[in-house]
């Protein structure tokens, strides 16, 4: 049980980690009444949470997950629970196998069988019957043969990162616990209940995968909302034990909207794109990489043939890709640098005439680190920062990649055209400023 009770929390460090117990607190459950798949932004999901009332919905807790709501007679076998990215719904299975292990709730159960889909994913071209399987997980059941004779509970997290094609419509019934097939039957066969019936399943998953899982095969679906406002400061409070640190931090969380509403980071990098610099569109003192991927100043003015796309007043450069709709998603490290600029600017800005305002107003939506200051908050010391757009539902939000840490989001967005990644690595100030800002790849599975 030490997987489930020593956590890592932000940046994991080697030796460095939390007892769940000592922090984790209640998250806010409900049932989610309608089955239909929510497929707004994630961010846009948080802040309609946040702004309904738990007093509006009956809240379930952890060890409740599977016991019977007001007015049901029975327990539901397959829970689904969804949740945006970072809502802590792993957090959730793991505090739900602990107090399990550690007899403190659901004494009825007798197995807890955790999975998550990543490990899942790895066994996809190999085949075993469900008691192999889960010898091969759980090296302490090899002397089990009889699972109907118990309560069993398999917890599946993170539908959402399968990789499995879940063919529920294709796959053969499969009933046989002791019989061979691929990982993809013996789980569809045990979510529709065709296997082992008398096991109960539960899912997590982001909202948008949820429709990978026919409706039919869903006893309950849950929702996990985060933190009610008393239970952030509960949070924060179990997590800094100095009360006066503790009373800091949270007046300085409600003082910023964005913050009290986003205690988590969404996983924006799904929607990485791969963009390059536009030479034509380079200041002349700017030089840029044969891949299109560094820029930095040169310190002299190259001769390059004027065109309408080029940038003469400002040490600006686009990417040779627009964006007109949907989301998308690029980083750039600036480690080392003293002064950069970047972020997204509509296609109509002026590129010869010298610009006063860096607004969205102008048509920027930029991040700028200058005399040591990063413009918005945040740390000065960023090694790499990630901007993620959502086109339609006018969203530009800045990351800090190595810390996972939310920087800055510009919500309520007009566009009217289209979209370029905008950088500037700034003078080059005597050599102190010299290094290259760089188009990094985006690490999808990360």
């Amino acid at each position: 049980m030490q997987k489930f009770r020593r956590v890592f929390e932000g940046i994991a460090k080697a030796g460095q980690s939390t007892d769940l117990n000592d922090f984790y607190t209640e998250l806010f459950i409900t049932q989610r009444v309608s089955g239909e798949v929510n497929k707004e932004h994630e961010v846009r999901l948080i802040e309609t949470a946040s702004r309904k009332s738990a007093k509006e919905e009956t809240p379930i807790k952890c060890e409740d997950i599977f016991k019977p709501l007001p007015g049901q007679d029975q327990p539901s076998r397959t829970i689904m629970t969804t949740g945006v990215a970072g809502i802590g719904k792993t957090i959730l299975t793991h505090k739900f196998t602990l107090d399990w292990a550690e007899g403190k709730a659901n004494h009825d159960i007798h197995f807890t069988l955790p999975f998550t889909f990543r490990e899942l994913n790895l066994l996809k071209e190999k085949e075993f019957s469900l008691m192999e399987l889960l010898h091969h997980f759980f090296i302490q059941t090899k002397g089990i043969r009889r699972y109907d004779r118990f309560q069993v509970v398999f917890i599946l997290d993170g539908l959402d990162e399968c990789r499995l094609p879940l063919d529920f419509q294709n796959n053969p019934i499969w009933t046989d616990v002791t019989k061979s097939t691929s990982v993809d039957i013996l789980l569809t066969n045990l979510i529709r209940g065709d296997l082992l019936p008398s096991a109960r399943i539960w899912i997590t998953t982001r909202p948008a995968a949820a429709n990978q899982i026919p409706a039919e095969c869903v006893d309950m679906v849950t929702e996990v909302r985060g933190f009610t406002d008393p239970q952030k400061e509960e949070y924060f409070r179990k997590r800094f034990r100095e009360e006066p640190l503790a009373n800091k931090i949270i007046s300085h969380i409600k003082t910023s909207r964005s913050i009290h509403i986003m205690c988590h980071i969404p996983r924006v990098q799904q929607y990485g794109v791969e963009v390059t610099l536009d030479p034509d569109t380079a200041d002349p003192w700017l030089i840029l990489s044969d891949d299109g991927k560094q820029v930095h100043d040169g310190g002299v003015v190259k001769k390059h043939p004027d065109n309408p796309k080029r940038f003469k007043r400002h040490l600006f450069v686009l990417t040779k890709q627009s964006f007109s709709s949907g989301r998308f998603y690029f980083e750039v490290q600036v480690k080392d640098k003293t002064a950069w600029w970047l972020g997204v600017t509509r296609m109509s800005i002026r590129r010869k005439d010298v610009i006063t305002s860096f607004t969205p107003e102008n048509g920027f939506w930029t991040l700028k680190l200058f005399m040591g200051k990063l413009v918005f908050f945040g740390n000065p010391e960023l090694q790499k920062v990630g901007v993620f757009v959502d086109y339609d539902a006018g969203l530009v939000s800045f990351y800090d990649v190595e810390a996972r840490a939310h920087i800055y989001s510009a919500t309520g967005c007009t566009f009217s055209e289209p979209l370029y990644p905008i950088l500037s690595p700034w003078l080059h100030d005597g050599g102190r400023n010299s290094t290259p800002l760089i188009i990094s790849p985006v690490n999808q599975t990360d």
